[in-house]
């Protein structure tokens, strides 16, 4: 137990070392160059280390906004994001936590409330792990139902009251899956968790209003997932009917284009090249395909 807190103290402080640095290179920068601070607010985006919440935090930061980069397990890259984020100007705020914890997730909003000038959230960290409908545990759907539903649903609420206090409205988005409108039974707990998530979607946007806005954006198969291989990830796109999936810039544009209409809320965007217009009865990983 004492070597385990050592361990958590010790991340703690690498953080707040890297936080410290960041800030002193973005002012040395500002300085340099004579850039103001022109920035939309802060944005917390859980997941932000990899993959599309990585997409979304560069393209975010190259748009004005400062990243509140929320990551698990990957310090690495999440530090690596935030040099880059830094790169181009905006702030960026590292924050590690379990979300499947609830005092994490309480602690992580409160840390960027307490920053100030939070604007948005978006809810990009996803547990995904393959069951079936005749093979899961409960404590796979405690897993997924912890991370992809309960822990958006604890965040969104805390924002909530933090933006009716302040008197200030703000956004939220929830990354949610294409799947939802042309279901099949493969990944199951996953499925259940992010059906859920859609449902939150619907009941916040009219929960929290009007200091918030909730929407979601439901991609298709955007990046190369476990051990799939170039040549799979494009034969799964032949399946549409537009012979190409999501990309990550798709993702980002309609995620800018919520953020930045202040009259959408109770929304979700499907962005899955036409998918579920013929769906398949099966996940994408199990069909065969030929080229």
């Amino acid at each position: 137990m004492r070597q385990l807190l050592r361990r958590g103290l010790s991340l703690i402080s690498s953080l707040k070392q890297f936080n410290r640095e960041m800030e002193l290179v973005l002012s040395d920068l500002v300085a340099e160059t004579g850039a103001k601070d022109i920035a939309k607010g802060w944005v917390l985006i859980t997941g932000a280390a990899r993959r599309i919440g990585r997409g979304l935090a560069l393209a975010l930061a190259s748009d004005g906004w400062n990243i509140h980069l929320h990551f698990h397990h990957s310090k690495d890259e999440a530090e690596t994001t935030g040099q880059q984020i830094t790169a181009l100007g905006r702030m960026v705020c590292l924050h590690q936590a379990d979300l499947s914890d609830e005092a994490a997730c309480q602690q992580l909003m409160a840390s960027c409330v307490e920053q100030g000038n939070l604007a948005a959230l978006i809810n990009s960290a996803s547990s995904f792990d393959y069951d079936t409908s005749q093979a899961f545990s409960a404590q796979g759907m405690k897993q997924h139902m912890a991370i992809n539903m309960m822990a958006p649903a604890m965040l969104i609420r805390d924002f909530a009251a933090a933006a009716e206090n302040q008197s200030v409205k703000g956004a939220v988005i929830n990354i949610t899956d294409a799947k939802l409108v042309g279901l099949n039974p493969d990944y199951f707990t996953y499925t259940l968790s992010k059906m859920a998530l859609d449902g939150l979607t619907r009941l916040a946007a009219q929960a929290y209003a009007p200091w918030l806005r909730v929407n979601g954006i439901a991609p298709g198969i955007t990046l190369r997932s476990g051990d799939q291989t170039d040549a799979e990830y494009r034969q799964a796109h032949r399946l549409n009917p537009l012979s190409c999936g999501a990309e990550v810039e798709d993702i980002v544009r309609a995620a800018k284009m919520l953020l930045d209409t202040p009259s959408i809320t109770g929304h979700t965007i499907v962005i899955d090249g036409g998918l579920h217009l013929r769906p398949p009865n099966r996940d994408v990983a199990f069909l065969d395909v030929q080229e």
